[in-house]
């Protein structure tokens, strides 16, 4: 059995004012090309369809035609997830025509229900249950699907019990569908969460931890020993939380911060899986843009990085500089920044997104702020580069923002 993994479209999404929306089109196109070409049984989406929770009509319209062509008519099953961008409730609401095409979209492990009238001629679904779903291809081979849509009380609708850790909690709602795993079958989990092994040691998580909150983050000793392939979604750096369990994240449809790991192309993973463990593994790349950030103290020199990035998307900040107030002569030597300088910046290079400058006044001032001035993102940022020397990556930036925002911090 052959499956394509991909995770977090974000469709709808902006890279600071730029919109993405013909990218993420012209992406998905390219996942749809793939996803034909290696002639896959199953696509699994592991969450972050959309990028807000109540996404537009055109969002919608490119996520439906997008699954509908994967499909092929129902001969390959689609199945995806809610992530936290999504609407649980909405998503599933589709299936009331999604899955007599072969697709299923699952908001809730209590939310799955399928048509198992509809036999295709290669893969069709025999049953399901609360957390799983399960397939059988014209081949003979049968494959039980254990889902965990993004995990949090308030969705599940469940109250935390006292005692009981996030961990335990999410050993709980995982355990439904991988109860369902045999030996006989091909076993997949997938999942949106956010799981040790993403760049982080245990030591570093507990550093992150000692804010007054507590990330949620998902031991990967909790995915069943018995599955054969774990697809999470969430993290959108292709990341290898353990490539002798195939616990795989996928990466984001495009690169959409600005970050060190977001300079190199994404992709979506083509497994090959009988029921005795993955046989095959292509890391397919998708043809995107590569955002890159370059830090200079010269207008001359941020000229020369975005003469010598014409296809990327840039973000260029210039420091050490003076009195961006100043019209003088701008040599290659001369410290300071004008106005004109940065329209003629803008001008010259489309590909410039995102342009600061941070004069030696406001960088002498900004080492003396107090922390009642600054964001919640902003203090994240001062926390985490006390602890480590660096700063954070977006991925995890945006991870802390979404969980302040749904109030999940919840003390073990």
């Amino acid at each position: 059995m052959r499956i394509l993994h991909t995770a977090d479209w974000h469709i709808g999404a902006k890279t600071d004012d730029l919109d993405r929306f013909n990218e993420q089109k012209d992406a998905l196109k390219q996942v749809v090309e793939h996803a034909k070409n290696y002639n896959v049984d199953m696509v699994l989406i592991a969450g972050d369809i959309y990028n807000n929770i109540v996404p537009s009509a055109e969002d919608e319209e490119l996520f439906y035609k997008t699954v509908v062509e994967l499909s092929r008519n129902g001969e390959c099953a689609v199945v995806a997830i809610a992530g936290n961008h999504d609407d649980p409730k909405r998503l599933s609401n589709a299936n009331i025509f999604a899955d007599k095409f072969g697709i299923y979209l699952v908001g809730n492990i209590d939310n799955i229900s399928i048509d198992n009238s509809r036999q295709g001629t290669n893969i069709w679904a025999t049953r399901s249950g609360k957390g799983f779903i399960e397939f059988e291809t014209s081949k003979g081979e049968k494959c039980v699907l254990a889902l965990l849509p993004y995990p949090s009380y308030y969705r599940y609708n469940e109250i935390k019990r006292e005692g009981q850790s996030f961990q335990d909690k999410v050993e709980e709602w995982l355990k439904p569908g991988v109860s369902q795993f045999r030996d006989d079958t091909i076993n997949i989990t997938m999942a949106h969460v956010m799981s040790f092994g993403v760049g982080l040691t245990q030591d570093e998580v507990l550093n992150y931890t000692n804010l007054s909150t507590t990330f949620n983050f998902v031991d990967q000793k909790l995915f069943h020993n018995k599955s054969h392939y774990t697809a999470l979604g969430h993290i959108h750096q292709a990341t290898a939380v353990n490539k002798e369990r195939n616990i795989f994240y996928s990466g984001a449809l495009i690169n959409q911060f600005f970050s060190i790991n977001n300079d190199s192309p994404t992709n979506v993973i083509i497994a090959d899986i009988d029921n005795t463990g993955v046989q095959n593994i292509i890391r397919q790349p998708l043809n995107v843009k590569l955002l890159k950030k370059f830090t200079v103290n010269s207008v001359s020199s941020a000229h020369k990085m975005l003469d010598n990035n014409p296809d990327d998307l840039i973000k260029i900040v210039i420091e050490n500089v003076d009195n961006i107030d100043a019209e003088v002569d701008n040599s290659e030597y001369t410290p300071y920044v004008t106005p004109s300088d940065l329209k003629n910046l803008r001008q010259r290079h489309p590909n410039l997104v995102t342009l600061s400058v941070i004069t030696n006044e406001a960088k002498a001032s900004s080492e003396i702020i107090s922390k009642k001035d600054l964001t919640n993102a902003e203090i994240f940022e001062h926390f985490v580069k006390s602890r480590t020397g660096a700063e954070p990556d977006d991925d995890i930036k945006e991870l802390f923002l979404s969980l302040m925002s749904e109030g999940l911090y919840e003390a073990d």
